[in-house]
Order: structure tokens, then C-alpha cells, then sequence
């Protein structure tokens, strides 16, 4: 097993949280981690399901962070299936 050296691991880390801000503001922070990841040498299989499993994180944070602060309704946008 290869591992990448320090100064490659600098850039993957300050690449990250530059894509987290960025996807956190606006979304698309997965333009910048997927060309880094390819540039890197990993093959696309791995640097897409890297990206998928970062971003996956990232959606259960958020959505634990709004429940857990109560900012929003629990029965809003949810329809009945069926009336009693």
C-alpha cells in the first residue's frame, strides 16, 4: 500500500475544507474534491465513492444538526397516506 506524502495530504486537507465551505454556502463542493482526488492518481471508481461517502456525512450532520435544534416542523410537507 502506497501512502501519499505530507505535502500531498496538506493539499487534500485544505482542499476539503475549501469544498466543505463551499458546499456548506452553496453546494457543488464535489467540483472541486472529485478533479483533486483523479489528480491525485486514484481511479475514478474510488475518487467518486469517496466523494459520495464524504458528502453523505456531511448530509446526516446537517440533517441530525436540524433536529436536534428543532428548526423545523415534524408533520410539515408530510401527507397521510391514508385518513382514520
Amino acid at each position: 500500500m502506497e501512502f501519499l506524502e505530507p505535502t500531498l495530504l496538506l493539499v487534500l486537507a485544505l482542499v476539503a475544507f475549501v469544498a466543505g465551505f463551499i458546499d456548506a454556502v452553496a453546494g457543488g463542493g464535489g467540483m472541486l474534491t472529485v478533479p483533486t482526488l483523479l489528480s491525485l492518481g486514484l481511479p475514478p471508481h474510488i475518487a467518486l465513492g469517496t466523494n459520495k461517502l464524504a458528502a453523505t456525512f456531511a448530509s446526516s450532520t446537517a440533517a441530525f444538526t436540524y433536529y436536534r435544534k428543532r428548526l423545523f416542523k415534524r408533520d410539515a410537507g408530510v401527507e397521510p397516506l391514508f385518513q382514520l
